[in-house]
């Protein structure tokens, strides 16, 4: 009877290690490994009427970016990641009421541009919603969608209920104006194996558009960089980013950056006694911090950075937001935009929304030639 019942202990071990090793193999042979430059799909239907112009020197440009959270991550969730426990939302009708709110104040905003991040289209987390699509159609605009998480199924957290499962998601570019040689750039850094398997692989977004009466072009950049690494990542990924940027700009070109960089912009930290001190303080050294971005080049060379200090810009996830004190949420100040010398900024300002649809705030900015 002994023997019996240790064949059978060692036969459930041997299936679950076979399932285990067969699971790790599909997701290797179905890694997302895009090449370094690829070229996008500019997205145009529905638009059987519209006609985007070129950007004109002397008028104003309104450009938003906003991280979406999947359409997810509204003021109700937390996140696995983050100390929560959840990787989805618990209804597909939750995810739509995000979606709707999410639309009504992109409409509102009326940017002329909109970088947008954490844009899902089929993803099993969110309930299989066209999100790119959706927002593509409501807005009536070109737009390019490049992806960042592309995985057949992601086992995570370790609950079914909350499992990611299939995830198809990234950044959506909209524009009024013209677009040109839209293309994906991958960033450099990746996780160790087998994490990569089921991680992010990060990228760039890169569009241009003509400048009416010149030769010259206005190159928009939508970035979404790493999150939960040890910051060395982030390090490489903004090494690389800078030497597109200043390339750019070398050639008499015009840049802006802008989206979720996952780092405190220099002026919302400074250092006292060798710490980092932020501006929206991290209240406990185990909340995931916004380490500091290295800013030194950027200032020196001219380089402006759009943000807005009085609202934070994104809110940590270990728990549903704290409605009633305050005090216990943790806030950040990571998602704004950088900007080439030869533009100037009119105005800045965080449309601080409470977290309702998303974990962060979105950034407006107003800039002109």
């Amino acid at each position: 009877m002994l023997k019996r019942l240790l064949k059978l202990i060692l036969l459930l071990v041997i299936v679950v290690i076979a399932a285990a090793a067969a699971f790790i193999i599909t997701l290797q042979v179905t890694e997302y490994n895009p090449p370094e430059v690829v070229g996008l799909e500019i997205r145009l239907q529905p638009l059987s009427s519209y006609a985007p112009a070129e950007v004109e020197a002397g008028v104003s440009i309104k450009i938003m970016t906003w991280n979406l959270g999947y359409a997810s991550l509204s003021e109700t969730e937390d996140f696995v990641m983050d100390g929560g426990v959840k990787g989805r939302m618990d209804s597909l009708a939750e995810v739509e009421a995000n979606i709707d709110g999410i639309g009504e104040t992109l409409i509102d905003t009326a940017a002329n541009v909109y970088f947008l991040q954490e844009v899902d289209e089929g993803s099993d987390r969110s309930y299989g919603t066209l999100q790119a699509s959706s927002y593509a159609e409501l807005l009536s605009r070109p737009s390019v969608f490049g992806i960042n998480y592309r995985c057949l199924f992601v086992p995570f957290p370790f609950d079914f209920d909350q499992m990611m499962g299939k995830v198809e998601s990234g950044l959506l570019t909209l524009s009024d104006y013209i677009i040109d040689n839209p293309v994906r750039i991958q960033l450099p850094g990746a996780f160790s194996w087998p994490l990569r398997l089921a991680n992010l692989k990060r990228c760039i977004t890169v569009v241009s558009t003509p400048i009416a009466g010149s030769d010259r072009s206005l190159f928009l950049i939508n970035v979404h960089l790493s999150a939960y690494d040890d910051g060395a990542m982030r390090i490489q990924e903004m090494a690389a980013l800078r030497g597109i940027m200043e390339d750019l700009y070398e050639a008499g070109d015009y840049v802006v950056v802008g989206g979720d960089f996952n780092q405190t912009f220099p002026d919302a930290v400074m250092e006292v006694d060798g710490e980092a001190v932020y501006h929206f303080p991290l209240k406990d050294p185990s909340y995931w911090e916004a380490f500091a971005m290295d800013g030194d080049w950027f200032t020196e060379n001219g380089w402006q950075y759009g943000i807005d200090m009085t609202s934070p810009t994104c809110r940590l996830l270990n728990r549903p937001l704290d409605l009633e004190e305050d005090g216990n949420n943790q806030y950040y100040l990571i998602d704004g935009f950088i900007v080439s010398p030869n533009i100037t900024i009119e105005s800045v300002e965080t449309l601080n929304l409470g977290f309702r649809n998303s974990d962060h705030n979105p950034v407006v900015m107003t800039i002109r030639f």
